[in-house]
């Protein structure tokens, strides 16, 4: 039976504005998210709203509506049930009984019992349960309180994330407190697995948001060998739209307690930065002593650390300036050659600062083994072909400075370069290009000066034939310098110098190739293409011994060589099939093979007697398959030796389940310094690492590199996880040198993570 308010003929029921009210306010209760649309419009005066029941009475006295069995109160696609309904115009009390159910967007309100204030937007749910689908979160209660627009009070309750009557975790608390896009509290709270009680906490905080919002962050504890018991505990504040912050406070059981603070900002998309800071004072320091040395010291350098003050200073920001000039400054500094070895891993370690700022930036930071920290403020300026740069570099060499050296690290204060791209002269077949620089090298001990460098090259590309690329080219490049300071003492006390020195090049290639019909993978067409190339270099042997030495532009070698090369590759084509009438996509081109063949002859070295001028063969591989590989590879071997001089080869490898491994291997071979050749390290060393889906739940993790030439171990590890539906578990176990470690962290899934 459907009864009407009125007239009596009508289901259709246009409810005054305050009991309209009603279900905004129900509304508000189950949408954390969206709390501010409780509020009705002030364009809803007329609003419709459709009643269901076996019967609805009105009574004129009481201003108050009363509706009895299955009711349903609808409203563009929202559904309020229960078993009886009142609503009293003048108290603005409204109150639903039995099997009260509110469905909106995919967040639920259920329980036996519901009286609410439709002014002040408060009410309380008996025996009750709440469920928000953004976070798929659910919260149980005796009693549910909306105290306010966006904060609840729950007795009794239970939060969890897990579905089903029976989940696998859930948090208890006597007292629950929750803030919309916030944090939840809880008094005499516990963790349940199941029905087993696993930890108990008098008073618990864990966030229950999905914005951008102050508070604190999840937790990082770990144990290893060199700080104990570490304990990380980052909070995040969120200052404005523009900006916000990260602290820490780092407990370390053996070392202290570092403190550390990240700021970023963005105050356009070009002007935008991150600067970072954090130290402490450590309670163990390496002062040579062999027990401190081998606890807290590090064996790749023969210095101490005999400091406890230790920090780390860095940052890098974009600015916009007036003129178009673009502003970069990295800043880098640190306490000691260790603490980047020491804090690798977890927030604001090296791993993560230097993620954050290759993304963030796409300007990298120095290796954490380098004790060379580079510091550089750049101003840049573009012009329709040419760039001018003014760069301040500063080189802090931690060694140096913190064991008292003399420093003799070069610094260039300033270095100003404007440079030119390869553009046609006045309409004439020439082309020109143009680098030119001036720098001024100060450094504290050892010789300072300044250098300024122009060096403009000409180009004739012709194309013989049609068939060929030839490209002469010749360069002058005219240099000067002048000396502030000798050291030592040069013998004639010269200050200015100069020297002009030219060079030629000529660069010749084509392209040979044949198109395939190729039906694999969805292609249909496979280009192989050939491409020789045969180039000439030449620089004369001029004596420059007594000119200023900064850097390798200070001293230009000879030149007398011919490179010959041969290049493959291999381009596949797929062509996308037109939907639905729709215009035919464009051809989708794969890159999956390049195989290149290069060496060199040496002409002067020929000619002095030198019984080796053939340089070792260069051979290069990429190999990029539609899918599944990827593999960059590179290998010098010599004709006479029948060697491999050099070969370092990345692999990886994936699925369509998850599953990856990944391999690099590095070797270079030793060779001593001749009349030509420098000295040449060798290296031999092979990482490996891979992740593999056991099954849908479980994923197995490790790594391993091994320095293979001096037969140490670097660092391995392994790790395994567990993904259900509403948790997940991951215990990882990391081995190197000088340290142990292993982290436990367990993940609620829309709660965040816990670790111990």
């Amino acid at each position: 039976m459907h009864q009407p308010l009125r007239p009596k003929s009508h289901r259709i029921l246009n409810i005054p504005l305050p009991a309209a009210w009603l279900f905004l306010v129900l509304m508000a209760m189950s949408v954390w998210r969206h709390s501010a649309n409780a509020e009705a419009p002030s364009d809803q005066t007329d609003a419709q709203w459709q009643i269901d029941a076996d019967a609805i009475q009105y009574d004129p006295q009481s201003n108050e509506y009363t509706a009895e069995g299955n009711v349903r109160l609808t409203r563009q696609g929202r559904l309020l049930t229960a078993d009886h309904l009142t609503l009293n115009q003048t108290s603005r009390t409204a109150q639903a009984f039995g099997h009260v159910h509110l469905t909106a967007g995919g967040d639920s309100l259920q329980g036996e019992r519901l009286e609410w204030h439709l002014d002040q937007e408060t009410g309380t749910l008996s025996d009750g349960s709440l469920f928000f689908a953004q976070n798929h979160m659910y919260l149980k209660g005796e009693e549910i309180k909306k105290t306010g627009p966006a904060t609840y009070h729950l007795k009794d309750a239970q939060i969890t994330t897990c579905d089903g009557p029976d989940p696998a975790w859930h948090l208890s608390g006597k007292e629950l407190d929750v803030t919309v896009e916030g944090y939840g509290t809880a008094t005499h709270a516990a963790f349940w697995a199941k029905e087993v009680p696993i930890l108990y906490s008098p008073y618990l905080i864990f966030p229950v948001k999905t914005k951008r919002q102050s508070g604190l962050l999840m937790p990082e504890p770990s144990f290893s060998d060199r700080k104990g018991f570490d304990y990380l505990q980052p909070f995040f504040w969120a200052i404005n739209d523009q900006s916000d912050a990260t602290f820490i406070a780092d407990y370390m059981e053996r070392r202290g307690t570092r403190l550390g603070a990240e700021y970023r900002y963005m105050a356009s998309e070009r002007s935008y930065g991150t600067l970072m800071a954090d130290g402490f004072e450590d309670r163990q320091v390496d002062d040579g002593q062999p027990e401190n040395t081998a606890k807290w010291g590090y064996a790749d350098d023969a210095y101490d650390r005999p400091n406890s003050g230790r920090y780390w200073l860095r940052g890098k920001i974009n600015q916009d300036l007036p003129a178009q000039v673009t502003a970069k400054l990295d800043v880098d500094t640190v306490s000691d050659q260790d603490y980047l070895k020491e804090f690798q891993d977890g927030a604001s370690g090296f791993n993560y600062t230097r993620n954050l700022y290759l993304t963030s930036f796409g300007r990298d930071i120095d290796d954490y083994t380098n004790p060379v920290r580079m510091n550089q403020l750049n101003l840049n300026r573009l012009w329709s072909g040419y760039t001018l740069n003014a760069d301040a570099r500063w080189n802090d060499d931690v060694i140096k400075r913190t064991q008292h050296l003399p420093d003799d690290t070069l610094q260039q204060l300033p270095t100003l370069t404007l440079d030119g791209t390869k553009k046609r002269i006045a309409g004439s077949p020439v082309y020109f290009d143009l680098l030119t620089s001036y720098t001024d090298f100060y450094r504290q001990v050892g010789t300072r000066g300044q250098r300024a460098d122009f060096y403009p090259r000409l180009y004739y590309p012709t194309r013989p034939l049609y068939a060929f690329s030839v490209e002469p080219s010749v360069g002058l490049r005219q240099t000067y310098w002048q000396v502030d300071q000798w050291e030592p003492p040069a013998p004639e006390n010269d200050t200015r110098f100069q020297r002009t020195i030219y060079d030629l090049r000529l660069d010749t290639n084509t392209e040979f190739y044949r198109v395939f019909d190729f039906t694999t993978a969805g292609c249909d067409r496979l280009k192989h293409s050939l491409k020789p190339q045969v180039v000439y270099e030449y620089t004369p042997d001029q004596d420059q011994q007594d000119l200023p030495q900064f850097d390798e532009l200070d001293r230009i070698p000879p030149l007398n060589r011919i490179t010959y090369a041969l290049t493959n590759n291999l381009v596949a084509r797929r062509t996308p099939k037109a939907m639905n009438g729709q215009e035919q996509p464009a051809p989708i081109y794969l890159h999956f093979l390049r195989f290149k063949l290069e060496e060199s002859f040496e002409i002067n070295q020929y000619n002095h007697g030198y019984d080796r001028p053939f340089s070792p063969i260069l051979a290069e591989l990429d190999l990029t398959p539609d899918g599944y590989i990827f593999l960059d590879s590179d290998a010098q071997w010599s004709p006479y030796d029948s060697e491999f001089y050099g070969y370092n080869a990345g692999l990886r490898l994936w699925d369509k389940r998850g599953d990856v491994v990944g391999m690099d291997y590095r070797f270079t071979r030793q060779q001593p310094a001749d009349e030509y050749y420098a000295v040449v390290t060798g290296v031999k060393s092979i990482n490996l690492w891979g992740s593999l889906l056991v099954t849908p739940h479980w994923r197995l993790r490790g790594s391993y590199e091994r320095d293979i030439e001096s037969n140490t171990l670097i660092q391995t590890g392994t790790g395994i996880s567990y993904l259900s539906q509403c948790w997940g578990i991951d215990v990882n176990y990391k081995e190197e040198i000088e340290n142990r470690s292993i982290m436990v962290m367990v993940h609620l899934m829309g709660l965040g993570s816990f670790g111990q």
